[in-house]
């Protein structure tokens, strides 16, 4: 029997001249049940999603803003895809677009949501894609890096 865990730890970074802030409350720690890898061809799926509301952003800020995302392997197979996408639209004084749909987070920055003004408990969702059999049995750990910037 394999025993397949994660864990998805969120970082944060912003850069600017105005005041703004970034906040990430939450991750996600996963144990793959050893019922559901047994044998190579029986209907394993692979795929494996987090609560709706796993984790949370908060975004303050008096303008325009983007947050970016990225993924730092720490302890990770490459053939293992982590996926992120927002579930609601959180509360505040301004609002946010994008993020609606799951993207494949990559090593590199790439864009998530875009919004303006304060928006806080922005619900995040995570799924972790590609897991197979032929993956050996580990505890797998990535970061998220939230970035924050002037849009």
């Amino acid at each position: 029997m394999k025993n397949i865990a994660f864990t998805i730890l969120t970082l944060f970074f912003f850069q600017s001249v105005y005041t703004q802030s970034i906040s990430i409350t939450g991750q996600w720690n996963y144990t793959i049940p050893t019922t559901d890898i047994t044998e190579a061809g029986e209907d394993f799926t692979g795929i494996y999603t987090s609560s709706v509301n796993q984790v949370y952003l908060d975004v303050e800020h008096n303008q325009k803003w983007a947050v970016s995302v990225r993924k730092i392997n720490i302890d990770w197979d490459d053939n293992i895809h982590i996926w992120i996408h927002r579930t609601g639209n959180g509360y505040g004084r301004g609002n946010i677009k994008g993020g609606i749909n799951y993207i494949d987070i990559p090593n590199n920055e790439t864009g998530f949501v875009t919004g303006n003004k304060e928006q806080y408990s922005v619900p995040l969702q995570f799924q972790i894609q590609n897991v197979s059999v032929t993956i050996p049995a580990h505890n797998y750990i990535a970061e998220i890096v939230y970035t924050l910037t002037d849009n």
